[in-house]
This record gives C-alpha cells, structure tokens and sequence, in this order.
C-alpha cells in the first residue's frame, strides 16, 4: 500500500509512522518549508524556547508511547519543585484551592474558605446541592450548563481561564458532549455536580492510602511532562526515525486536489501528480475543506463550519535580579480582564529551559482577550510587558523577547461538534481518506499523535479492502 500524509505536523508525521508499521510505503507533503506544526523549539544562548506548545499529559499515552518507540524515554522530564499554580483575580495572585479541577473541587474546606471566589459565588455554587438535573438530551455549551447549575462566579473564575485555555476558546461557546461529557455523566448519576466531584476525591484519596503513594516528590500531582530539550526534539527524532525507514519527507510541496480513481488516489500537486492507495489530511479543518469540497462535499461542509481561534505567544527572558525575588511559581491564569490569558514561567516550571541567573516567561494572547490580541506587534509587546513586569513587579527590560502568532489554526470545539464530526466520519468511511489531528478529536499533542496513527490505520484498512491486499496489522 502506497500512503500519503498531506500536512507534517506532529499528527501527520505520527501517521507516517503508522503507516510504515503497517507495511505501506509512505508519502508526506508539507506546504510550509518546515516540520512539526504547531511544535517549534528554538534554541537561543542557552534558552528554550518553545513557540506553540511546551508540554503534553501523562494520562493521554500517545505522546508517552511514541516517545518510546522512538527511544527517548530517558529525554522525558517532568515538572520542578512542588506544583504551584495561581489564578490571578480582582488584582490579586491566588493560589489554586488543593483538591481543585478544572471545574468543581474535590475538596470542600479549600474551596469554601479560597479568595477567589467571593461570598456570593460561593453560596450561588452550592445551590448545585439541591437542583434538579437540568440536562436534556442536546448538546449545550459548558458556560451555559455550569452558570445554570453553579452560577457565572465560577464559570468565570475557574472553567473560562482552566478549559477555555487549553480549547483556546470560551467555554460560553464550547460543546460540552465534546469537551466535558464527563459533566453530563455526573449530572445524570449523581445529580449534583458538587457531590459528583466530593465523590470522587474521597475516592481518589482512599485509593492513594491503600497504595501508600501520599509521599510528594519533584512534579508530584503535575500530569504535564515534557522532553529535556524541547518539543521540537520529538519532531526532529520522528522525522529522522522517518526517514530511515524510508519514508518520504517532502516540504515546499501544496496539494491542489484529490481524485478518486480504479486504482487508487490522484493527487494533484503543484506540478506533478502523486498516486496513492491512501490518504491522510492532517491539515487542518482548513485545508481539509477545500481539498474535499469536490469528491466529498458533506465533509468538507462539515469541516468548514468549525470555527478557527487564534493566538499569540510572547516569550520574555529576564536577568534573575530583576525581580525581588525567587520565582517558584509556574505560572498564573488570568481570571479577569487583562491583556493575558496566562502565564507560564518555563525556567521555574521546568530544567534547562534557561541559563543560570535568568528566567524565562511565556504569555499567551488568544484572540478571546479582546483587541490587543489583534494589535500590532509594537503596541502588544509593551502591553505584554507592563502586565507581567507589573504583577512580578520587575525592575528591568528584559533581555530577549520573542513574539509567535498563530493565526486561525486553532479548532473551536463548540456546540454541535460530535454532529460535525459523525457527518465527516460517514462520508469519508466508504474511501481510503481519512482526517486526522486537532480538527476532530482533541486538541492536546497527545491526542494528535492517537488520532494520525488510528485515521492512518483505517485509511490503509479500506485501500486494502479496495485492492484485495489488506494492510499488515500490528
């Protein structure tokens, strides 16, 4: 079976991956002149600098399982020091109350006596306690659900800054069958989604004293981990991996069109032609749109009405002494308005990321902070600065800077997106196509790598039906 990958971000390249497993002979066009996607590390004097994303979950194994079979398990790293992170509200850092979630606690004294909420917040949440389930069988956004149920104190200050950070939406506008259905799952067996959640941390806790796992250690109650040099390091590995194994790596190379013929699939390229027996678009929603509008146009409506966010990151590098202390804390989320939606500080979160004597911060502007997520770079940087020289109360400029914009590449996941995604699935089921990455089935590195590996199975699965030649199981 002959396999092409259009697109060679890491959900793309994990295809070809796969697809070299199952015995196919691989293909893969990328339109930018570079690899990896959304992952770029730069490497600055003695700086890392990560321009998209700088770390994946240990409970999602993709990324974990790859980076073993590609012999870097001993490049993994987690988190330093103890976990401290802070939600940044009315002015003040807060610390997060132990025992929170993304949503709801699992521990009711910290979340009775936080900061972060007010009074009033609080007593609204624990109407929660007596309501009725309020769910019907249709999809609704996360915002609406949890304001009805817990009121917009905790929307706001919790869910927003928690889930709206990782989708790079809000959760007014986010689905939650496809985001959270864990929630309607807890409506529906508990009622209460506070009790749901105390339910669940007692459970938890009893199950850490039966295995005597209480003791804290480096990264300890961190799930995020990472690679000792940066993301891009499992890109540079995986395309290396790739390449000795003969697969094809081609960028500066665009796909025009896709064609369904006896023999397979013509794909049109800018001045040649490539033929294939499968195909994998891990492009995108985008660009997968407009190569299906022809020969599957439901799939192709269906993809163009996921809407894309953007956003920026600002990596700022500062000489230690200007600040009036240590920083330990990894970061903060903004739980109000600012020109920010979070901060991490990368060189306290993890090692190595920059030389002794500096610190190493990174910003994120999504486009849902408002305006300035739109302003020119020489009115965002002094923005970006004044807020974070501002709540660290830092004494000098920094010493580099760095500003990434990742304009409409991120999918919104909101109301209605399982049914977007089952129309995609059907129409694509009967042909060796598949779509693959953040457009349908998770946003998160790890999920990327699970979905190009399976759309590159069930792509080589049906050219196998189709030619009489199934392709070799793993």
């Amino acid at each position: 079976m002959r396999l092409a990958v259009v697109g060679g971000g890491i959900a793309g390249l994990a295809a070809a991956w796969e697809g070299l497993a199952q015995g196919a002979e691989v293909t893969v066009l990328e339109a930018s002149e570079r690899l990896g996607g959304k992952i770029q590390t730069e490497t600055d004097a003695g700086r890392v600098v990560e321009h998209g994303p700088d770390s994946f979950v240990a409970y999602r194994p993709g990324a974990l399982t790859l980076i073993k079979e590609l012999g870097l398990a001993d490049q993994v790293i987690s988190t330093q020091g103890t976990r401290k992170v802070q939600l940044r509200t009315r002015g003040r850092l807060y610390p997060l109350p132990d025992g929170m979630g993304m949503v709801l606690p699992t521990r009711l004294g910290p979340f009775v006596t936080t900061g972060i909420l007010t009074p009033a917040d609080k007593l609204r949440a624990g109407l929660d306690l007596v309501l009725p389930r309020l769910l019907t069988s249709d999809d609704i956004a996360i915002g609406d659900f949890l304001g009805r149920r817990l009121g917009r104190g905790i929307v706001r200050k919790f869910a927003d800054p928690m889930i709206g950070g990782i989708y790079g939406s809000s959760v007014d506008e986010l689905s939650l069958d496809a985001v959270l259905p864990s929630l309607r799952v807890n409506e529906r067996e508990h009622r209460s989604l506070m009790i749901a959640s105390l339910a669940q941390g007692r459970a938890a806790r009893r199950q850490l004293r039966s295995t005597g796992a209480a003791t804290v250690t480096p990264g300890a109650g961190s799930p995020f981990r990472t690679l000792s040099g940066g993301l891009g390091q499992l890109v540079d590995a995986l395309s290396d991996a790739l390449v000795a194994r003969a697969a094809v790596l081609r960028t500066g190379v665009g796909v025009r069109a896709l064609e369904l013929t006896p023999g397979g699939t013509r794909l049109t390229l800018h001045s040649e032609f490539l033929d294939a027996d499968a195909v994998v678009l891990a492009t995108g929603p985008a660009g997968a749109a407009r190569l299906l509008a022809g020969p599957a146009p439901d799939a192709s409506a269906a993809l163009a009405e996921i809407p894309l966010a953007s956003t920026t990151v600002v990596t700022l590098a500062y000489a230690a002494g200007a600040f009036p202390g240590p920083l330990t804390s990894h970061g903060w989320l903004e739980a109000g308005a600012a020109p920010v939606s979070g901060i991490t500080i990368s060189s306290a979160k993890w090692a190595g990321r920059a030389p002794d004597g500096e610190v190493l911060i990174r910003a994120f502007i999504p486009d849902r902070v408002g305006p300035i997520a739109r302003a020119a770079d020489a009115e965002l940087l002094p923005a970006v600065r004044a807020h974070v020289e501002g709540v660290l109360k830092a004494t000098a400029a920094p010493l580099g800077t760095w500003i990434t914009r990742w304009d409409g590449v991120m999918p919104k996941y909101t109301v209605g997106h399982l049914r977007r995604v089952a129309t995609v699935e059907a129409a694509l089921e009967p042909t060796p196509w598949r779509v693959a990455g953040s457009a349908l089935h998770g946003v998160g590195v790890p999920d990327c790598i699970s979905d190009g590996r399976a759309q590159a199975q069930a792509a080589l699965s049906v050219a196998g039906r189709r030619s009489g030649a199934p392709s070799r199981s793993t």
